[in-house]
């Protein structure tokens, strides 16, 4: 194989932030993705994973789920214009898709994501809201890793 077909195989061109919070941890990610995103030219998909057994899509969303699905939508809507302001007066122009998924098991969830949408590279961070320090790496995380068919980074 020559080298610039090797160059080119490894490059990122759709990049996947995952977070299920919030948090300083979910924008630290969302930060390192966008640089990386800029960096290769590549188009940043971030997306917002409620945990529930409900489908986001059913007529009937009970009204904490509808909660959480607003949470979601505000976080991302910040996070875009966060990142469309800060790259407004430069060349390299981010390509940002947002998206809210629902899902009991987050980690399959981002996995399966990943996979539909051909991402090249997962960003997660090392934790969600679990506070319990003796975890190295969160479960969702380390289930990521161990899962993903593709390059997964953990910023912590």
């Amino acid at each position: 194989m020559d080298m610039d077909k090797l160059t080119r195989k490894k490059t990122f061109s759709k990049i996947l932030v995952a977070i299920n919070d919030s948090s300083k941890a979910a924008d630290k990610a969302v930060y390192y993705s966008t640089r990386i995103a800029e960096d290769y030219d590549a188009i940043l998909v971030v997306i917002y994973v409620v945990q529930t057994q409900i489908n986001l899509d059913t007529a009937t969303i009970p009204s904490h789920v509808i909660e959480f699905k607003k949470q979601a939508q505000a976080y991302l809507t910040k996070i875009s214009e966060k990142i469309h302001h800060k790259h407004s007066d430069t060349d390299n122009i981010v390509k940002v898709k947002t998206d809210i998924i629902a899902s009991n098991k987050i980690a399959d969830a981002i996995v399966n994501y990943a996979k539909d949408k051909r991402i090249d590279l997962i960003v997660v961070g090392p934790r969600g809201k679990s506070k319990l320090k003796s975890l190295v790496l969160g479960s969702v995380t380390s289930d990521v890793v161990r899962l993903a068919n593709c390059p997964v980074l953990t910023v912590r």
